[in-house]
């Protein structure tokens, strides 16, 4: 997949405008292209032996490309294996901005490194043991988090906690393979595993892999957040919820029906929980919709198949028409909020409405109190628990602990049929290679190659 053998360089900040940019160099030749390139200062052309590498912790100079100066440097140099790639590592920080960086990766192309790909000095970590493959992908979700919640998920799982936890598991089964197999080599001097003993400890297992499988639901919405869609009949007002929500003049509001003919999306974060706001297309049947329109309105209920949460907005002002029915049935299986908007155009008669909460969206009025039933919902339908000790796993680990889950569920009711020891054991050993392909053991190269490929360059 990648050539483990070459120096890769890469700029490992982002582009553009900044006070400090870096360019991270890995592989064994890092020390022969930084000592081409870096002089202590613009009298010394470059540094002439290892000493330095060896000994100093920051180094301060120049970049040069033959006689001419690049940049005014730090370089902080980590031998092996004290690197993030366990591998001799040169860091240099120069001023920000698009072209100082970019002419000091160019010169360390041109002195023998080659450009890193998106994901390879995360990959290198992992081949050379310093992560293991639930922390790579942490490393991933910690740059993409956007919330202290996604944050804070992100970085248990970088400290260790998943790949200890399964780690556990592993070790659990395991002793209880070898044990069947001790009495299938030693029958004479090994006394038979008790069935029943063997069930209640793949049982305390199974629970625990549940609770995990359980938790994926919230990782998945921290990680790429809970799309949440905006419908309702046209010129309800979704848009102008919308704007209120995000506090920002975001979509086109008229007094026009169909002004909305495509979905709109937009980020949101509430109280931590990052939503996808969705604003759709009016949906509404009429011999006169025009061919935009009617795709607006397609659209919109695609949106609504792949929602977590739908906003359905009602006009207060006016009596529900035919398509609203036809939009209750639209949402029949989804988690919804009813919202009844313009409520500052009626006349409060202490009449209760067929709606969640009442609200003005181009007013404000009760928006705080839709936001707290949104969250509130929200935790519903993920089943969200308030202990922070969660570990919330992707949906590659989910798959591959609702395997080990499915595998110990075949030996427990296994056990309690007249089968041999060994196959109960091989079935186990089964369990125990989904185990490892979370944490990285025995992964497929296809499968190792989508995971880094998410991965930025320079990471």
């Amino acid at each position: 997949m990648f050539n483990l053998s070459d120096t890769i360089a890469a700029i490992c900040t982002p582009k553009g405008a900044g006070a400090i940019a870096a360019i991270r160099i890995s592989g064994s030749d890092s020390w022969e292209i930084i000592s081409k390139i870096f002089a202590k200062n613009t009298q010394s052309s470059a540094l002439k032996s290892q000493h330095y590498f060896i000994h100093m912790q920051a180094l301060y100079g120049h970049i040069k490309d033959g006689d001419k100066v690049i940049d005014e440097v730090v370089v902080l140099p980590y031998k092996n294996p004290k690197s993030f790639t366990a591998e001799d590592v040169m860091e240099i920080f120069c001023h920000g901005g698009i072209r100082v960086s970019e002419m000091i990766l160019n010169v360390c192309l041109k002195h023998g490194a080659r450009l890193a790909h998106p994901g390879e000095f995360t990959f290198r970590a992992f081949v050379n043991g310093r992560v293991d493959l639930t922390e790579a992908e942490a490393i991933n979700d910690v740059i993409n988090a956007c919330t202290d919640k996604a944050l804070h998920s992100a970085s248990q799982v970088l400290s260790g906690s998943l790949k200890n936890k399964v780690q556990d598991f592993r070790n659990k089964i395991y002793s209880l393979a070898t044990s069947l197999e001790g009495t299938i080599e030693f029958p004479l001097d090994v006394e038979d595993v008790n069935r029943e003993e063997l069930s209640s400890k793949l049982k305390f297992i199974t629970d625990e892999l549940e609770h995990l499988i359980e938790d994926s639901s919230e990782g998945r919405v921290l990680r790429e957040g809970i799309k949440l869609s905006i419908i309702g009949e046209p010129n309800v007002g979704k848009s102008s919820l919308l704007n209120r929500l995000l506090e920002n003049e975001r979509a086109i509001v008229t007094n026009i029906p169909g002004t909305t003919r495509d979905t709109i999306e937009e980020k949101l974060v509430l109280q931590g929980w990052p939503l996808v706001l969705v604003d759709t297309a009016g949906i509404r049947e009429h011999n006169m919709l025009d061919e935009a329109e009617e795709y607006g309105i397609q659209r919109t209920k695609k949106a609504v198949e792949k929602s977590d949460l739908v906003l359905l907005v009602k006009d207060l002002s006016k009596q529900e028409e035919h398509d609203s029915l036809k939009l209750y049935e639209l949402i029949k299986d989804k988690p919804r909020i009813v919202v009844g908007n313009k409520v500052d155009l009626i006349e409060s008669n202490g009449k209760p409405r067929a709606c969640d909460v009442e609200i003005s969206a181009t007013q404000g009025t009760n928006v705080a109190e839709l936001k707290l039933l949104i969250i509130e919902k929200i935790k519903e339908s993920i089943k969200a628990r308030s202990n922070n000790t969660s570990i919330f796993v992707n949906e590659r680990q989910k798959e591959l602990l609702v395997q080990t889950k499915t595998s110990l569920q075949f030996v427990m009711e296994q056990s309690k049929k007249e089968i041999p020891d060994d196959l109960i054991a091989d079935e186990l050993k089964k369990s125990i290679s989904k185990l490892d392909e979370i944490t990285g053991q025995g992964v497929n190269d296809d499968v190792i190659k989508n995971i880094f490929a998410k991965f930025c360059v320079g990471k």
